[in-house]
């Protein structure tokens, strides 16, 4: 198991070698992953931060609403599909 100070570090250098952030950036990047239980800077940027980009490589803001739906996988939904009753023994 790596140290809080040793995964630190290694969130600073994936985050400064790979996203190119200044030390604020990473400061609130981190922030937000302890916040999150101490995930690690690389999975939290690897599973939820994206930059939807045009077919020239420019950032596409309109496209961001494409690909993200506030439905998707709502507690609403799921709390319909899963009925509480319908899983107690």
């Amino acid at each position: 198991m790596i140290s809080s100070t040793q995964q630190i570090a290694t969130d600073i250098a994936w985050l400064q070698d790979n996203c190119e952030m200044t030390n604020r950036q990473c400061d609130d990047v981190i922030n937000a992953c302890e916040d999150l239980g101490g995930i690690s800077a690389e999975y939290f940027c690897e599973e939820f931060v994206f930059i939807c980009e045009d077919e020239d490589g420019n950032e596409d803001l309109d496209a961001l609403n494409r690909v993200h739906d506030d439905d998707y996988l709502s507690l609403d939904w799921f709390n319909t599909v899963f009925q509480k009753e319908d899983y107690i023994d």
